[in-house]
């Protein structure tokens, strides 16, 4: 036997053949059956170039992983903070280098979340650490550059565009004896005006967008808030008490999935209840879900390089 899912056009070959000539048509059709060769999964990353892995699945990375988006052509895009630069991953090909981001500050990008924005552009938050926060764009020729006139001081990590098209990103400052003050910002890519549409949190990182509702992950404060578009005027809490919340994406069936510290990946489900995903990782940072192919691509950063770094993506099954 072979998988009809593979082999749609062969079998609609062989039915023609069998329909003008039934007889000498029966010696090709036997043939197929025993020689026909396993074919990748359909319209998936990587089409045509292997099969799709599901996981678990641990891929070794030249770089430190952030931010992982993935686009509507299945291809997953990896914030590398080590190199400043995008990488690619799609099944039976690997990574590859997607795009080389403006030099960064001697201390670093810090690299946050990756938003692919519904023109095909990224933007990329990068932290800066309180001297050199920027905020960069990816053109669609793969071309990069730097949004102007912004504040340096603010250390900003995430990024999502909302219904209307509008950027928002989530960052905080520093103030007085170490206080981190949080706020989510409006961004205009092209004069670099930054106005300040929900406060009050404290070191807010992941910004996810669903329907008509953004989702905060504030990780000083171990929740995910909630509000409301277009006037994002009923902030409340989503879930609370999570491990040190990271960047979020949105899962099946209308949940959550996020990082943490410590080294485990969160599910959230739709009335605001955890579940540890799967854990024993190093740090999690971005998480991507996969809903063609039910897997969760994961960011898994390596805090301590001293002794050698083992930063991966990491890939796992999601099953009902």
């Amino acid at each position: 036997m072979f998988r009809a899912a593979c082999t749609v056009g062969w079998i609609d070959l062989v039915g023609e053949m069998l329909l003008l000539r039934p007889f000498s048509s029966l010696f090709v059709l036997l043939s197929l059956v025993v020689v026909l060769p396993a074919c990748p999964n359909a319209g998936g990353p990587g089409d045509g170039e292997g099969e799709v892995d599901r996981g678990p699945t641990s891929i070794p990375l030249d770089g430190d992983p952030n931010g992982v988006a993935l686009r509507d052509d299945g291809t997953l895009l990896i914030a590398d903070d080590n190199n400043n630069r995008v990488l690619s991953f799609t099944d039976g090909v690997g990574t590859r280098v997607f795009a080389e981001l403006p030099t960064a500050a001697a201390n670093g990008p810090g690299l946050g979340a990756i938003a692919v924005l519904d023109d095909g552009r990224l933007v990329l938050p990068r932290f800066g650490f309180g001297s050199a926060g920027d905020v960069v764009v990816v053109e669609t020729d793969g071309t990069s550059r730097t949004v102007p006139n912004l504040d340096a001081t603010r250390r900003r990590i995430g990024a999502a565009q909302g219904p209307d098209g509008t950027v928002y990103i989530a960052g905080f400052v520093v103030v007085g004896d170490g206080e981190k003050v949080g706020t989510i910002w409006s961004l205009d890519l092209t004069t670099g005006a930054e106005i300040a549409v929900l406060d009050g949190f404290s070191k807010p990182v992941g910004l996810l967008v669903v329907g008509d509702t953004l989702f905060i992950s504030d990780q000083q404060r171990k929740e995910i808030a909630v509000a409301t578009f277009p006037a994002l005027n009923d902030v409340r809490t989503f879930a609370s008490s999570l491990p040190s919340a990271d960047l979020l994406t949105a899962g099946p069936d209308g949940s959550i999935f996020t990082g943490s510290k410590d080294g485990d990946v969160v599910h959230v489900d739709r009335a605001g209840t955890f579940s540890i995903f799967t854990s024993g990782l190093q740090e999690v940072r971005g998480t991507a879900y996969d809903a063609v192919h039910r897997r969760l691509f994961v960011a898994d950063h390596d805090g301590d390089e001293g002794d050698g770094f083992t930063h991966a993506l990491r890939i796992f099954p999601v099953d009902p």
